[in-house]
C-alpha cells in the first residue's frame, strides 16, 4: 500500500513538473530578438507609431524615426546615377525627404502588416525591402528606420 501511495504521489509530481514546463514554453518568444530589438511590444507600438507618421505625411515626425546616418541604396537621378547614398541629419534627410520616402517607400510602409515582418540579424524588413529599421546602438534604445531601398530603376 505504501508502494502504491509513492507511485501515485510521484505521478502527481510529474503531472504537476509537465503542465508548469508547458506553461513556461508557451511564453511567446521575442521574434525580433535575432535584430538586437530586446521589447517586442516597444517595437511594435515604435512602428505604429512610424505607420501613423508616414501616413499622414508628417515629414518632421518621421524623419525623428530616422537612425542617422540614414543609407538610401538605388536609383537616385541622371546627375547621381544608382548607388549607396548617405544622409547623416534631420535637415539633410528633409530636405531630400520626396526622392527617400517615395510613394512606393511610403505605401510599403503604411500597409506593412506586424505579423508579416521579415527579421534577421540585420534588422526588421519592411515590404519587399523597400525600408528596413533597426535598434540604435546608444542608450536609450530607440527604433527607427536604418535604411531604404529605392530599386535600380530610373
Amino acid at each position: 500500500m505504501m508502494k502504491l501511495a509513492n507511485i501515485f504521489l510521484l505521478a502527481v509530481a510529474i503531472l504537476l513538473l509537465g503542465v508548469g514546463l508547458g506553461e513556461a514554453q508557451a511564453a511567446p518568444a521575442n521574434r525580433y530578438a535575432v535584430a538586437g530589438i530586446e521589447n517586442a511590444a516597444e517595437f511594435e507600438t515604435a512602428f505604429a507609431e512610424l505607420q501613423k507618421a508616414v501616413a499622414a505625411n508628417d515629414r518632421s515626425r518621421v524623419a525623428d524615426f530616422v537612425l542617422y546616418p540614414l543609407r538610401v541604396n538605388g536609383w537616385w537621378d541622371e546627375l547621381k546615377g544608382k548607388g549607396t547614398f548617405m544622409f547623416a541629419t534631420k535637415p539633410e534627410f528633409l530636405d531630400n525627404y520626396d526622392d527617400i520616402m517615395t510613394p512606393q517607400v511610403r505605401a510599403a510602409i503604411v500597409q506593412q502588416k506586424v505579423a508579416n515582418l521579415f527579421v534577421n540579424w540585420q534588422g526588421v524588413m519592411v515590404g519587399n525591402g523597400e525600408a528596413w529599421l533597426s535598434v540604435s546602438a546608444k542608450d536609450p534604445k530607440r527604433y527607427g528606420l536604418s535604411a531604404i531601398n529605392l530599386g535600380i530603376e530610373k
